[in-house]
């Protein structure tokens, strides 16, 4: 395996991660009482996804490059 694909790995294991959590969070009433401000940790979340998807694009690019 390439160092490309095994990254490539790692960030989509981590994005799928906060997907989850954010899933969670959102479909879930059990969560909520634990998170005072439920819409910021929603948000946290979705920027970690962005971030992930970022730097998969990014690699994406290096690659092609």
């Amino acid at each position: 395996m390439s160092v490309k694909e095994e990254l490539k790995k790692v960030l989509i294991g981590q994005m799928t991660r906060h997907k989850i959590n954010a899933e969670a969070l959102i479909n879930n009433s059990v969560g909520i009482a634990e998170h005072p401000d439920i819409v910021a940790t929603i948000e946290e979340e979705l920027g970690k996804i962005a971030e992930y998807n970022d730097k998969l694009l990014a690699l994406e690019d290096i690659s092609d490059g």
